[in-house]
């Protein structure tokens, strides 16, 4: 009879913590509906966090937007410098003629339209044009960086989410296990069996498993926080669809790894920062090269059109010429240019070599990783078989009523759930990082 009440207990305190759990998921989602933003899907789906990887209002997306509307700006800029530029020039002016003038008039206004543009510049401007070109690929290329690591991000903080949900299950298993045993304990030091000492050390292990609970309640609150700051600030989801796990094995584990130096090459012509920088050297190879035109002369067509209020012998209605500026001297400024953009050169050269020796040992680190991981994750098949073994032979002992120890089996069970869950998630995300690294597309995930 005895047994049957901890058995009871143990029962009613796992469904007294479920309804509490959903009472509170209930608060959750109606607190988000009042916001008046979209709400997110219940369940949430991996395929749908994944799909706000490219969510406008991001800060990420929000900046590669300002980058690349000033990339714009610049080409834009540039571009003008080959166009026709048209002025109207006006003059008010009152003067004191001379005496041996014919005209004794004082009125000396003047109104002209002024049209001009640059015929040839020995390549200056052509090469700005091509920099800015290059300036805005730069930028256009690291749209890619932005969004792979906002889909990394997003992945892990959905799978941080799903082990709170482990860890929080785990937790209150156990809590519920040691609650067990310690009103057992407690009965047994009524009667003396037990000394206070032992009733004590139950106690504290009790207390110790409740505050472990509280603190998985508030990891799984603080995850969901954080997912729904990624994908739809201001909301939090209180459930998520759990993604098929043999999938994610065989996308994972089954999912061969290719030699490192063939990764290293890959990234070389694929990783969006090294593409990025690659245009940026391009964009400043042809600026060094728009200053060195600068020593060469700039050749111009200009056309004018006038009314004058005094006429004389120069005050032509109509001009129209070809106009040559020849640079003779402009205190060293040519020369600091050229020294400046070299030297921007060199800094982006420098750049290009750390980056690429950071990307590979990331690379390496990524591919030593995922090697332990596939070869570690077939300890988790065995022991996760065995508890589910133990919990059946619990289940048929307890039928039997020889022992009670399925509270111990179940908790076991789950442990081995959350490292199979650690170990896959952490494989996956390890791939993830990988594909961005290496150029990699990740839609398979979803």
């Amino acid at each position: 009879m005895c047994k049957y009440f901890f058995t009871t207990g143990y029962f009613f305190l796992l469904y007294l913590n479920l309804v509490v759990s959903a009472t509170a998921s209930e608060s959750i989602v109606s607190a988000e509906q009042v916001t008046g933003q979209p709400v997110m899907p219940e369940p949430l789906t991996l395929e749908y966090a994944l799909s706000q990887a490219s969510r406008t209002t991001s800060a990420e997306i929000m900046n590669y937007s300002a980058q690349r509307q000033m990339a714009l700006a610049d080409q834009d800029l540039v571009t003008s410098e080959q166009g026709i530029y048209a002025h109207i020039n006006g003059r008010l002016r009152y003067v004191e003629p001379s005496s041996i003038l014919p005209d004794d008039a004082t009125n000396d206004n003047k109104i002209s339209l002024d049209i001009s543009k640059r015929l040839y510049d020995f390549g200056q401007t052509s090469s700005r044009i091509e920099a800015s070109v290059e300036k805005l690929a730069s930028v256009e290329a690291l749209y890619t960086d932005f969004i792979s690591k906002r889909t990394i991000d997003i992945l892990q903080a959905y799978f941080n989410v799903l082990l709170a949900d482990i860890v929080y299950n785990h937790a209150n298993e156990t809590m519920a296990v040691y609650y067990v045993r310690m009103d057992k304990f407690r009965s047994r030091a009524e009667l003396g069996q037990i000394s206070d000492i032992d009733l004590l050390k139950v106690e504290n292990d009790y207390r110790k498993t409740f505050r472990e609970r509280n603190q998985a309640s508030s990891d799984q609150r603080t995850t969901r926080f954080q997912l729904a700051r990624l994908i739809n600030p201001g909301q939090l989801s209180a459930e998520l669809d759990k993604p098929d796990m043999e999938q994610l094995q065989q996308l994972s584990v089954k999912r061969k790894l290719d030699d490192v130096e063939k990764l290293y090459q890959l990234a070389y012509k694929h990783n969006p920062r090294i593409i990025s920088l690659d245009h940026q050297l391009k964009s400043a190879q042809l600026n060094r090269q728009a200053f060195q035109s600068e020593k060469y002369p700039i050749i111009s067509a200009h056309i004018q059109a006038a009314e004058y209020e005094r006429e004389f012998g120069s005050s032509d209605k109509f001009r129209a010429g070809i106009e040559i500026t020849v640079p003779l001297y402009q205190a060293g400024q040519e020369n600091a240019k050229i020294k400046r953009a070299s030297a921007q050169v060199m800094e982006i050269q420098s750049k290009k070599l750390q980056i690429t020796q950071d990307l590979e040992q990331k690379i390496l680190e990524l591919w030593l990783k995922i090697s332990n991981l596939k070869q570690q994750f077939s300890d988790p098949d065995f022991t996760l078989e065995y508890r589910d073994l133990y919990l059946d032979r619990s289940r048929a002992l307890y039928e039997l009523e020889v022992t009670s120890d399925l509270g111990d089996a179940m908790v076991e069970l789950t442990q081995a759930q959350l490292f199979k869950a650690q170990v896959l998630f952490e494989l996956a995300i390890s791939w993830a990082k990988l594909d961005s690294l290496i150029g990699n597309s990740m839609n398979y995930y979803e």
